[in-house]
């Protein structure tokens, strides 16, 4: 389970919104619970056409659920590439300008903690900014003027089912009080819920950290993979 020593700052990259708490929601509640300072990096946010809405999402409505989720779980955000027709596309810009801009965010926020989405995914734009996440983390000593990120993580989230490996986690975290507050701000997320049996649905979501839950001896949990867990 996570530690209980207190974090000081946090970092969450996130392909697009509503990745963050899909696979960070209960984290980011606890971390607001107790203090910790967060910052969430968007990679894209752009509007687009869903399978289940009838109609195209903007990059307004996209950016209005976004700071209402914010507001609820208390963390400060900022968007690399906004209303450019990136979405699902985030493979296709270079990979050192998406390494270059997570070393600066690095560098300047200074986290303890580092959670990236998972690499092994369907999802060009997820694969993306876990290599540049990853790249970006790399351990160049602090004497050399790099903030060296004392924990590195992946988060899960439940569309990892179809994938070409099972996600394996390393790190639980309980999230039994932040369930409720979870699933609340998926719910600001309107053009991303859906309703059971999607993936994005709660009844998913609930079942997926009560599975976590059971492997972690508490009633719901969330699974991460360690990368980096230096102490």
């Amino acid at each position: 389970m996570l530690s209980e020593s207190r974090l000081e700052s946090a970092l969450i990259i996130a392909p697009h919104p509503d990745d963050e708490v899909l696979g960070a929601g209960g984290l980011l509640a606890r971390l607001k619970r107790q203090g910790t300072s967060v910052h969430v990096i968007f990679a894209c946010v752009d509007g687009m056409k869903h399978y289940g809405l009838s109609h195209r999402t903007t990059t307004d409505q996209r950016m209005c659920e976004v700071r209402r989720v914010a507001d609820l779980l208390n963390f400060e955000f900022s968007v690399l590439y906004q209303g450019l027709d990136l979405i699902e596309k985030v493979d296709t810009v270079p990979q050192r300008d998406l390494v270059t801009a997570f070393e600066e965010a690095i560098d300047r926020l200074r986290p303890d903690l580092l959670a990236l989405p998972h690499g092994v995914d369907f999802d060009q734009d997820h694969i993306a900014c876990f290599r540049a996440g990853f790249a970006a983390a790399r351990p160049i000593p602090a004497s050399c003027g790099k903030h060296f990120v004392s924990r590195v993580v992946t988060y899960e989230m439940p569309k990892l089912t179809w994938s070409e490996q099972a996600f394996q986690p390393t790190l639980y975290v309980d999230i039994a009080a932040d369930l409720g507050t979870k699933l609340e701000a998926l719910k600001m997320y309107e053009s991303q819920w859906r309703t059971v049996p999607h993936l994005r649905s709660a009844e998913t979501i609930t079942a997926l950290a009560r599975l976590r839950g059971s492997e972690s001896g508490v009633e719901y949990a969330e699974g991460y993979r360690i990368y980096r867990w230096a102490v």
